[in-house]
């Protein structure tokens, strides 16, 4: 613990942001997204569902549609295959791209084909690739400049790609069943009855708040920090929001009683769609049903990535690539999904790409969430308050030795909104630190406002945790208001522990994100966050 006035300022100086913006994508109107198509990758030989993006390892940014499908551009091919021409239209992406670069490009005619100088020997010539301020090149001519005639990226290209950075979110290439036993363990951990009420926190992550009996027996309210928990809640909020019940590893309980073993009412509210106070999910309209799910689950998303490290709306749609959101089956070689899963609407996306073997044009197909309709704005941050605070040793007057400590309030009922905007009474550098990294005024509407409200938590997140010794969370108001108090109880109304595991608590000193017997050595990462405790 800390002992004098500085030391609030000296945390708040301690961590910056490393990294660039994550929502100044350049994304366009959803009317124009229906018809476009994407890409997969092809791995020796083998067709896997893997985006094309996929460079030497590494995930790229790209140019997409304000519903977050990517935007493609048609690359025709003229090759020989067994010394007879083949023609098809390979679709590629527009890479965000970190400059601008003098590369050697491919001639090609007025209808897109390579201009062969001999046979085996296609005509070039020296550009200077100028990306615009979003890092993407202007024209579908410049697009195709980028790739050589078979639809790869050129070399020198792949020198400039801005990579997605994947950080902790990285745990999501863990197998499925790692993901299903961590919300498993979400169930179990409500189900134990020391769970009097849900709601959630200062940054949108759900939380659980005990009983009496659980309070006084040393069991503090907590959020679901686990980064793997709070991915595996995404992906069934994502494919099924709240339908499924616990029995079969859904969310239900949450918001209404299931008949035998109980349940939670959440109060909620819409972002945009302020009201004096929160409501139960059911008595949301199903627009605005939607917009909760996805409102929640973008808090989880960003509970499941680096709290230092910012969000985009590429990171996010290859984590739902890589999760299986939506979930579909049937979709093969030129052939469309029989079963697309998802509890949000849905995209459908061709894409047409060149057999490595005999050079034929074929199809696949991939599925995205559509986020178009999606809007968001700051106004929970403008609802949430924190104390700033600091720690004061207590001395002996005689012998003038430390005997013990308590807080002081240097600033109370700070509004979180004021502190990301860089307008709080703390110290010019922690002001300049700790901001949103969208900013003000910027669209905030479709995928664009779906990663920016991912990256705003993470951003609340960092802020608080990284100095939750100085700046505390007023945990009286957990349903986004100022005067509505905790409800609690003796009893848990929610009890659930299935039949063929234990119970759920682990020992202390065990993060949640420990590997359980079973899952694979590499399948997800220790330390979670650590657990937040009653004010």
């Amino acid at each position: 613990m800390k002992n004098n006035l500085f030391a609030p300022c000296v945390c708040l100086l301690i961590i910056g942001f490393a990294f660039f913006s994550a929502c100044d994508n350049e994304l366009l109107e959803p009317d124009r997204n229906q018809e476009q198509k994407s890409h997969v990758l092809k791995r020796g030989g083998k067709q896997t569902d893997v985006d094309q993006a996929d460079l030497y390892g590494d995930l790229w940014e790209m140019e997409r549609y304000n519903s977050g499908v990517p935007i493609l551009y048609e690359l025709n091919y003229h090759v020989e295959y067994k010394d007879l021409p083949v023609v098809g239209v390979i679709d590629v992406v527009n890479p965000r791209l970190n400059g601008e670069f003098d590369l050697e490009v491919l001639v090609r005619d007025a209808d897109g084909y390579v201009i062969y100088e001999s046979e085996d020997n296609p005509l070039t010539e020296i550009v200077t690739i100028i990306p615009n301020e979003n890092g993407f090149v202007e024209g579908a001519e410049n697009v195709i400049s980028l790739y050589d005639a078979e639809g790869e990226i050129l070399p020198e290209v792949a020198l400039h790609v801005v990579p997605i950075e994947f950080g902790r979110l990285d745990i999501i290439r863990s197998p499925s069943t790692v993901i299903e036993r961590r919300l498993a363990e979400v169930i179990k951990n409500f189900g134990d009855g020391s769970v009097a009420n849900v709601s959630r926190d200062f940054c949108g992550r759900v939380m659980m708040f005990r009983t009496d009996a659980a309070i006084a027996l040393g069991e503090a309210d907590k959020p679901i920090d686990s980064p793997l928990e709070n991915l595996a809640i995404y992906k069934e909020l994502m494919l099924h929001g709240f339908t499924q019940s616990a029995e079969n590893n859904g969310l239900k309980f949450l918001i209404e009683e299931e008949s035998s073993f109980g349940g939670f009412d959440l109060q909620l509210r819409v972002d945009g769609e302020w009201a004096p106070l929160p409501k139960s999910f059911l008595d949301f309209s199903v627009d605005q049903q939607n917009q909760l799910i996805m409102n929640l689950a973008a808090s989880c998303m960003a509970a499941g990535s680096d709290k230092s490290n910012t969000l985009n709306i590429d990171e996010i749609v290859f984590v739902n690539l890589f999760m299986g959101v939506p979930e579909v089956s049937g979709n093969d070689i030129n052939q469309t999904a029989n079963i697309v899963n998802c509890y949000l609407p849905t995209i459908e996306q061709e894409i047409r790409m060149m057999d490595k073997t005999n050079k034929e044009q074929y199809s696949r197909y991939r599925y995205y969430v559509d986020y178009s309709s999606f809007s968001y704005d700051r106004e929970k941050f403008k609802r949430t308050l924190l104390d700033y605070v600091t720690i004061v040793g207590d001395y002996d007057p005689v012998s003038g030795e430390l005997i013990g400590s308590h807080t002081e309030v240097l600033a109370d009922n700070l509004v979180l909104h004021d502190i990301l905007m860089g307008e709080a009474p703390l110290t010019v550098d922690a002001n300049a630190i700790y901001r949103y990294t969208q900013k003000e005024g910027n669209p905030t509407t479709g995928a664009l406002g779906f990663a920016c409200q991912a990256d705003d938590y993470v951003q609340a997140l960092e802020v608080v945790h990284n100095n939750e010794e100085f700046l505390v969370w007023e945990i009286s108001t957990p349903t986004w208001t100022w005067d509505v108090p905790i409800v609690r109880g003796e009893f848990s109304p929610f009890n659930y522990v299935p039949e063929e595991d234990s119970h759920g608590n682990r020992p202390e000193g065990h993060g949640d994100d420990t590997v359980s017997e079973g899952d694979d050595e590499n399948s997800s990462e220790g330390g979670g966050r650590g657990r937040r405790g009653r004010r």
